[in-house]
């Protein structure tokens, strides 16, 4: 084995490393659990970040396709709107709040229809399935009528995800401990 491939030996001996991480995203998980107004913000940022990025990558990569490729110049259109998105959600973090709201809102709409949809073409777990989509769809309807269960349901989200993969790199981390 190189000095440059990284085996089951090697990543067991950075147990340590991975121990560390999942600390860190259980800190960062309670942090977003007891801040939920600050959680959402920042994520409204790494949502403007990520547009500018994605729209960067799109215009460049569309410029430095051959000339007359269909589609071209709609992918660079598409790219600069998306960076000047991005940046207007920089600057305006408010709109990218409101854009994580649709975004969950449109989910659990979407996400509840078709757990319908499968119930009533399947029978296999036709009860979990009903009872799935109505619940997906009273979320929506919630988020719709509630901008601030809305926001609260962003940063639990956000900070259940962190805590699970805390407390799996923990978990991870000793297993790997004990293994050596």
């Amino acid at each position: 084995m190189t000095s440059s491939t990284i085996g089951p030996p090697e990543v067991a001996k950075r147990w340590g490393w991975i121990l560390a991480d999942g600390i860190l995203g259980v800190i960062v998980g309670l942090v977003a659990l007891l801040f939920p107004g600050a959680t959402v913000l920042v994520l409204a940022l790494f949502l403007g970040i990520g547009l500018v990025i994605s729209g960067i990558i799109e215009t460049t990569t569309a410029l430095r396709v051959q000339h007359g490729v269909p589609g071209r110049w709609w992918v660079v259109v598409f790219g600069v709107i998306t960076a000047l998105a991005g940046i207007f959600v920089i600057f305006r973090p408010g709109v990218g709040v409101v854009l994580l709201v649709v975004g969950l809102l449109l989910w659990f709409l979407f996400a509840g229809i078709n757990d319908l949809f499968v119930a009533s073409r399947t029978a296999e777990h036709r009860g979990w399935n009903i009872a799935m989509g109505v619940l997906a769809l009273l979320a929506a309807v919630i988020l719709l009528f509630n901008f601030s269960a809305a926001v609260g349901t962003i940063a639990l989200l956000a900070g259940l995800g962190f805590l699970l993969r805390g407390a799996s790199e923990i978990g991870l981390a000793l297993s790997l401990r004990r293994s050596q």
